[in-house]
């Protein structure tokens, strides 16, 4: 029985290392209790709910618990109350995160054409992949607000280790590295300035990472 228990226990730990959750904006569900599943696309399984977090019209803030030594990090857009199609992707050059831990990201610039209007429901879809190649989904409820803010400070630490964003275009990032500029300033007046992606964390991705993306596409992971 006790070489039962913590045979379970073993796997548990091993569950809940392999997965991740969205802290911000507030997810539909606790996806590492039953009956989710974060193996499960689009949404671990998880419902919309009427748990709406307001977001800037212009993009929000996100905040993971990510427990991989390293996570490829798509993150896609549905529009509507009800929205089952993220046709809409607001890493359209994917995100490479190294090291566990806590992972802000100040502001995902909506696409430029989306047209966004306040009080707008919608749906945020994250995509992780890890080491093994499989993808894992969690989803969050929105509503566009002109009076929403992104988050800063306290509030957007990051706490994983090593370079933070790696992408192909440094454009995709261009407004959180312009509120990540105005923090630095703050920093020097004594403010302690906000985590963010910083200029010096990001890098070009591989071929070899280009072509993993042409593979999650091409199996219809998103």
């Amino acid at each position: 029985m006790l070489v039962k228990t913590l045979v379970a226990a073993a796997t548990f730990a091993t569950a809940v290392q392999a997965h991740y959750s969205i802290e911000y904006p507030t997810w539909r569900a606790d996806s590492f209790e039953d009956p989710y599943d974060q193996w499960m696309r689009p949404c671990a399984g998880a419902n919309v709910t009427r748990n709406r977090t307001e977001w800037p019209l212009d993009g929000g803030s996100l905040v993971l618990g990510l427990h991989h030594s390293f996570d490829y990090i798509f993150v896609n857009l549905g529009l509507g109350s009800e929205a089952t199609s993220f046709n809409i992707s607001l890493t359209p050059n994917f995100l490479n995160n190294t090291g566990n831990g806590t992972l802000c990201i100040p502001r995902l610039p909506i696409p430029a054409g989306v047209e966004i209007r306040d009080g707008q429901d919608a749906s945020i879809q994250v995509v992780t992949v890890g080491k093994s190649g499989s993808a894992l989904y969690n989803c969050a409820d929105i509503r566009f607000s002109q009076n929403a803010t992104i988050l800063s400070g306290d509030d957007c630490m990051n706490t994983t280790s090593g370079p933070l964003i790696y992408v192909q275009d440094q454009n995709a990032i261009a407004a959180a590295q312009d509120d990540d500029k105005d923090d630095d300033k703050n920093a020097t007046s004594g403010d302690k300035p906000s985590a963010a992606v910083h200029g010096s964390s990001i890098h070009v991705l591989t071929s070899t990472v280009a072509v993993l993306m042409a593979m999650v596409v091409a199996s219809g992971l998103l």
